[in-house]
């Protein structure tokens, strides 16, 4: 009789201590600050429109790319030389 009085008891200090350390474990990770991870690169997450450069067929970014009003360029070098190239008699 004393035990199974002992293994219950021993039982209920288990369960007490677990759900202990489980609403320790829930309460932190509430808690937990952000990761600067996802917060510094949300432009990683979110696609771009790539676009072609005329001299060059060179694929970039459209948010770095040159345009000149009708083409679009990896460079302003490549913008000049493609407008002194159309520009030639």
């Amino acid at each position: 009789m004393r035990a199974i009085i002992f293994l219950l008891f021993v039982i209920l200090v288990f369960l007490i201590i677990r759900f202990t350390l489980n609403r320790i474990i829930e309460i932190r990770a509430k808690n937990a600050p952000v990761k600067q991870e996802e917060s510094e690169t949300p432009s990683l997450k979110e696609s771009e429109a790539m676009v072609q450069c005329a001299l060059c067929s060179v694929h970039l970014p459209q948010s770095i790319a040159y345009f000149d009003g009708k083409d679009t360029f990896c460079s302003e070098g490549h913008m000049q030389a493609f407008q002194d190239k159309s520009t030639e008699p």
